[in-house]
């Protein structure tokens, strides 16, 4: 007699569907964001299950919320690639994966080295030239992780060798801020989730990290909301309640005193509602040592990936 075929757990039986939560934790999406996708562009579309009105989505609706999630990874916006068909997405696929490799080189991209040279000859226009090619070539997320965050650190580095000016290092930020703003303005998701708040501690007068931050949220299909620098640990946690935030974010620069930090990180960390998550990072969140019990390191952007991960999960387990 043939081997009895045994069900693994987790998986459809043939000619059934995926559930939300599976389409969900395969594409790398939030549940929310497939079901905003289907109230504002009709797809994806799942049948209902008729006992119970659960959502089902076909294996071929998987595959293609996996290429437009993939796509989205790469900088395009979901109205640009949802509608289109999946030979369109693949073809797209292709196309991009042939601009982060021979097709660069092709448009004559520079790295953070000959970046670092045009900083030094004072050429804005080289600098902001080159800032769009890499933003365009490799996409939004691989643009923020690959040359922005390791170019600022390169130039505070070059900075404090004495290798730079400090109006060096301001221009090489206000060129990178221009950059970020303008993917950030592209990539937000009004139904993003969750919301974050991303802030700086009184005396910390640097951004830039933050804006990274809030573009990488956006393209995780996330909603950041930037409060900016020098703000005072009570005002963060009354934006916090006010914009109905799930997270609030901030940032610790190598310079900040450390002692300050800990006492503001405490306000902040007993100001906001239990249900409210407290993300800190940045270069000098490690020479805090001990954080607030309720407070998280958040020091990489795999982190990043794994905070929001659990965000969402206390979101489900909240309303349930």
């Amino acid at each position: 007699m043939p081997p009895k075929k045994t069900k693994i757990r987790g998986m459809p039986s043939p000619g059934a569907g995926h559930s939300i939560k599976v389409v969900s934790e395969l594409a790398r999406l939030p549940m929310g964001t497939l079901r905003a996708w289907e109230r504002r562009y009709g797809f994806p579309r799942p049948e209902r299950r008729p006992d119970s009105n659960r959502r089902l989505y076909s294996s071929e609706q998987l595959a293609r919320v996996q290429k437009v999630a993939q796509l989205l990874e790469r900088g395009y916006r979901p109205a640009d690639v949802i509608h289109k068909t999946e030979p369109e997405l693949t073809q797209l696929l292709g196309v991009s994966n042939d601009s982060s490799s021979d097709a660069t080189a092709r448009a004559g991209l520079a790295g953070v080295p000959a970046l670092l040279e045009l900083l030094a000859a004072d050429d804005a226009k080289g600098i902001e030239e080159q800032l769009r090619l890499h933003a365009a070539a490799w996409g939004a997320k691989r643009f923020v992780t690959q040359l922005a965050h390791p170019l600022a650190q390169a130039v505070g580095e070059a900075w404090a060798k004495g290798e730079l000016a400090i109006r060096h290092e301001h221009l090489m930020t206000e060129c990178l801020t221009t950059q970020l703003r303008s993917l950030l303005a592209a990539h937000q998701d009004v139904d993003g989730h969750p919301r974050v708040i991303l802030g700086t501690l009184p005396g910390e007068n640097h951004t830039l990290g933050l804006q990274m931050i809030a573009v990488y949220l956006a393209l995780s299909a996330a909603k950041p909301r930037l409060l900016g620098a020098n703000t005072p640990p009570d005002e963060i946690v009354s934006a916090a309640q006010a914009l109905g935030a799930s997270v609030v974010g901030i940032a610790v620069s190598p310079c900040a005193e450390v002692a300050a930090t800990r006492r503001q990180l405490r306000r902040v960390a007993a100001g906001l509602p239990s249900s409210t998550a407290l993300w800190v990072g940045g270069g000098g969140a490690r020479a805090l040592g001990e954080l607030p019990s309720r407070a998280e390191a958040v020091g990489s952007w795999l982190a990043i990936d794994e905070a929001l991960a659990r965000a969402r999960r206390s979101a489900v387990e909240g309303v349930r």
